[in-house]
């Protein structure tokens, strides 16, 4: 074989236990070319167009083989490591005798001939020459060069022009029509786990080979999921006279696209975990509700610091889905910006989970627009949970003695989109609804340093054109 070898074939028989092999066990191979192929008992896989941009064939074929190893596997019915099988051709049918007959070899303890001859290969590695072989034999015939050989008309009249067919694609004197594999529109799969599973951790393992093709039909569309759905059906109709549904299951919804099956699998385990099961589970379905086209993070040039690895930590997003699905949705939360002025009502605390989830979280604005005013430089690092009080004592704030204005006025209005009952009605300082219209001034005294304090501004009435409220201060932040 030389370079033009370019078709590969795998026995298909370790990819899955089923019969026959379900499309979704071949997925994986996708990912490495357009062109694969099921062509009886074997995988095939066309290579001419896409050596080159896996670095050669050489490379090509490692990086396949070690995806082959862990696909089968992770394949249920594997009891132990299966054996590297692997055979090239100049057409598919090429390639599938060669495997076959690199199988048998193998079975017989026998080794293959590097550089096996097409004529040379007996007639039981192509289907279409064993189905006659009987007749083939009496005729002296043994390989397919044999058969060749005959005179064509004869052979036709014997055979049928079917088998000559077949054979002038062997050689690839004529092309083979296949149906290429193709991967479906939307992720849908069901399994059937042929046993009833009673526990949150069987119907996890179960569910093990809908990860797995859910992981290799991402990959092959270059796609992540964000919304995923796992369903299960009842193995029982009706339990302690109480009816129950078909189908149960629930939804996993994930802050950042994803093609990692560690972390959803992780989510799916606490979720089930807190599930109480009415009845056993006899078949499980896995839907991928939400994908978008995924691109992979750039690697980076510089080395892993030691002991330190990627592989020992999770994502911050990953971590707070994690705690959530174990904990509740409000056990772990992060602060939320707000459009508003006011300084207590800038920002809100919400649950994390669903802040992540969101189209546009915390924290969007620009620097630009937050230092947009030089006042907002001597804004306070610290708030007081409510703004409080302050005496005063000849129209000037004191708090454990006289307080010194180093700044100010910084004159705020806002709050006037609460409605007027709000705003009347907002007589308890800190309140973030309700119109506050204030004076703000940087104070200091030696006792307590710098603080952030305010007076309530006096508004007037301009149906009665009188003022109405005190010049009242207070105190909101701290520095230092």
């Amino acid at each position: 074989m030389g370079d033009c070898a370019h078709w590969i074939a795998w026995p298909a028989a370790c990819l899955s236990a089923q019969t026959p092999i379900p499309d979704s066990a071949c997925w994986w191979a996708l990912e490495f070319s357009p062109r694969v192929v099921l062509l009886e008992d074997a995988l095939l896989m066309e290579t001419s167009m896409v050596q080159r941009l896996w670095g050669g064939i050489e490379a090509m074929l490692e990086r396949l083989d070690q995806s082959f190893a862990q696909v089968c596997a992770a394949a249920p019915g594997q009891a132990s490591e299966p054996q590297s099988l692997r055979a090239q051709g100049l057409t598919a049918w090429q390639a599938l005798a060669r495997l076959r007959l690199q199988q048998k070899c193998t079975e017989q303890g026998r080794k293959l001939a590097l550089r096996e001859e097409i004529d040379s290969l007996p007639l039981w590695t192509l289907t279409a020459l064993q189905q006659h072989s009987a007749v083939l034999l009496r005729l002296g015939c043994q390989t397919w060069g044999d058969v060749r050989a005959l005179p064509r008309a004869g052979v036709s009249r014997r055979l049928g022009t079917r088998t000559l067919r077949v054979l002038d694609e062997a050689y690839g004197v004529l092309p083979q029509p296949l149906d290429w594999l193709q991967l479906p529109q939307q992720f849908v799969q069901r399994h059937d786990l042929g046993y009833p599973a009673h526990s949150a951790d069987a119907v996890l393992q179960a569910a093990q080979p809908l990860l797995r093709a859910l992981q290799s039909w991402l990959q092959a569309r270059h796609h992540a999921v964000l919304v995923l759905q796992l369903r299960w059906h009842h193995d029982l109709r009706r339990i302690d006279g109480q009816e129950l549904p078909p189908w149960d299951g629930l939804g996993i919804r994930t802050a950042q696209p994803t093609q990692a099956m560690d972390h959803l699998q992780r989510l799916l385990r606490e979720q089930l975990g807190q599930r109480r099961w009415r009845a056993p589970v006899d078949m499980l379905e896995l839907r991928a509700l939400e994908t978008i086209p995924w691109s992979a993070e750039p690697q980076s040039c510089l080395p892993e610091p030691s002991g330190h690895g990627m592989s020992d930590s999770l994502a911050w997003h990953e971590w707070v889905e994690r705690l959530s699905a174990r904990w509740g949705g409000d056990a772990v939360q992060m602060v939320q910006s707000r459009a508003d002025h006011r300084p207590e009502a800038m920002q809100r605390w919400q649950s994390a989970a669903a802040l992540l989830q969101s189209p546009k979280p915390a924290g969007t604005r620009s620097r630009q627009t937050r230092c947009a005013d030089p006042w907002q430089a001597l804004w306070p690092p610290w708030l007081l949970p409510q703004p409080q009080a302050l005496e005063v004592e000849g129209n000037r704030p004191h708090w454990l003695g006289p307080l010194q204005l180093k700044a100010g006025p910084y004159r705020l209005e806002a709050g006037w989109w609460d409605g007027e009952n709000k705003g009347q009605a907002d007589a308890q300082p800190g309140s973030q609804t309700g119109l506050a219209v204030r004076d703000y001034f940087v104070a200091y005294n030696a006792v307590v340093g710098h603080v952030w304090i305010y007076r309530e501004r006096v508004r007037v009435d301009p149906s009665r054109r009188m003022a109405s409220g005190s010049l009242n201060w207070f105190v909101q932040g701290i520095y230092g």
